[in-house]
């Protein structure tokens, strides 16, 4: 990232690279990966070693890093390919639990810091077409309590998650701010019917359906109807994360193809030395140096006090990242040629990543059409 680091920054920066070096090599990702796309061991580690509440204040067992912490964070996250649900549930679900009830924030999240409470949000819809207010799910109130129904799709980490932080609607219309209230369901909950799947990375995500499920009022977080403000900051934090990680990946992957054409050799000389490839490896250079500055940008968003301009800020910024993220991707898989397509190389799982980050939160296409209020 283009900014000078603090000493604390940078003292992040380096034990985070160091451990990832050390303990999540491209093999041990693998394995993981084989394993079931999730490792306890390695999210337990991600709590002791704070990263869990880098973005969360030290009354609720955080670090009380800032933007820019999180953003360090999570660029080396995606330089090592990690699979574990890190932004999903450590930035988005605590951050909305963090801003919608700060009385049942400092009950829930000191545990999820620690690596020892999964929550994760669920909040995204099918055919939400990037609207952040677009909430289906309804919560209908009932005798001492309410029913939830609808359902919502494409969480990272849901088969692991304990309890879900799920956004319904009590009121106002289909894109109305007001109207949203939060829910804490726990993850046995009767009434909740969950479709756990792989992606295409090889971490985990599910779907949940919500058929007349019964909370009692203890499970509500924060005021009724009142939602939207927490699921906002919590998104634009959350935005940032994934455009950092997606900018390690990238990082990862122009690097990885700079070192092939330098060590492959055809006619006796490196095929670094072949022009149109050089052009190739400087397109890819400047995608990525390019997602630096959407970065900055995203950073520099979240200080705007207009919501709407921010959220039209950073879904620009990421639909930039996200198209970037495809392009170089598919340009490294293509300078390797067919060892690219290998299940024992990295650059394959590179390009997997980055679709998959490209999908969370909005993938591009969707993106620029809500940044330029297209439903």
């Amino acid at each position: 990232m283009q900014f000078e680091l603090t000493e604390d920054q940078a003292l992040l920066r380096d034990s985070v690279e160091r451990c990832l070096d050390e303990t999540y090599t491209f093999e041990a990702r693998r394995g993981i990966v084989a394993a079931g796309g999730f490792d306890a061991a390695q999210w337990r580690r991600f709590g002791a070693m704070g990263w869990l509440g880098t973005a969360l204040p030290d009354a609720l067992g955080g670090i009380d890093g800032g933007a820019e912490e999180l953003a360090l964070l999570h660029e080396r996250l995606g330089r090592a390919l990690v699979v574990e649900p890190v932004a999903s549930i450590a930035t988005l679900a605590a951050q909305i639990v963090r801003h919608a009830d700060p009385a049942r924030a400092r009950e829930l999240l000191p545990a999820l810091s620690a690596g020892d409470r999964l929550l994760v949000a669920a909040h995204h819809e099918a055919g939400a077409a990037g609207r952040l207010a677009r909430v289906a799910t309804r919560a209908e109130r009932v005798p001492g309590g309410v029913r939830l129904s609808g359902h919502k799709v494409l969480l990272p980490g849901g088969p692991q998650a304990e309890s879900f932080v799920v956004t319904a609607r009590e009121g106002g219309g289909h894109d109305d701010e007001r109207g949203l209230s939060l829910f804490l369901v726990p993850a046995q909950a009767a009434g909740l019917h969950r479709h756990d799947y792989r992606l295409i990375d090889g971490s985990t995500a599910c779907d949940l359906q919500l058929d007349g499920l019964l909370l009692d009022t203890t499970a509500r977080l924060g005021a009724p109807n009142e939602a939207f403000a927490a699921l906002d900051d919590a998104h634009a934090l959350a935005t940032v994360a994934a455009i950092a990680e997606a900018l390690g990946v990238m990082d990862r992957a122009l690097h990885t193809t700079r070192d092939y054409l330098l060590e492959r050799r055809q006619f006796g000389v490196a095929i670094a030395s072949f022009q149109a490839l050089r052009h190739r490896l400087a397109d890819m250079a400047i995608a990525v140096e390019q997602s630096h500055a959407m970065l900055q940008q995203a950073l520099h968003a979240l200080h705007e006090p207009d919501r709407a301009q921010r959220r039209r800020a950073l879904a620009l910024a990421k639909a930039l990242a996200g198209r970037n993220g495809r392009f170089v991707g598919a340009q490294a898989i293509q300078l390797h040629g067919g060892i690219g397509m290998t299940d024992e190389y990295q650059i394959g799982h590179c390009f997997k990543r980055l679709m998959v980050l490209d999908q969370w939160l909005g993938d591009a296409e969707t993106l620029w059409g809500a940044a330029a209020g297209v439903a």
